[in-house]
């Protein structure tokens, strides 16, 4: 199929600027970042969403919701994830966020920028504290 018209992610947004939430925006791009993640993860570990779902113990139709973007994350299924999978999970609130006010000056469209991901789980300082805590109890 030959399409003489093509565009990108960013391109379907600037479209629709002026009727998008910066807020909307941003779940979306977190949605769809969570939905890759699980997904590459999937694939990294040779599964397909069957076998996946079997994993994690949910069904196969929630695994594919959660690679389409069809399921709106809460923190704790997303921490009931990463603990199937032993990975943690890491979001970054680096940027400006006084600058999402004004969505032009913030880029929201870059679907590069990385704000949550899924990596190896990791012993934390605070959890090796608290347990040195506990034991001198």
């Amino acid at each position: 199929m030959n399409n003489k018209y093509s565009c990108t992610v960013s391109d379907l947004f600037d479209m629709f600027a002026d009727s998008l939430k910066p807020e909307d925006v941003l779940t979306s791009k977190l949605i769809s970042q969570i939905s890759s993640a699980i997904t590459e993860e999937r694939l990294k570990r040779g599964l397909n969403q069957s076998e996946f779902a079997q994993l994690i113990h949910v069904s196969q139709p929630l695994v594919s919701r959660w690679e389409h973007g069809e399921y709106n994350f809460s923190l704790k299924k997303l921490a009931e994830i990463a603990v199937k999978l032993n990975l943690d999970v890491n979001i970054d609130f680096s940027q400006n966020a006084s600058s999402l006010s004004n969505s032009r000056d913030f880029d929201l469209y870059d679907t590069k920028a990385k704000i949550i991901a899924f990596t190896p789980r990791q012993e934390t300082v605070f959890a090796n504290t608290y347990c040195e805590e506990l034991e001198e109890m």
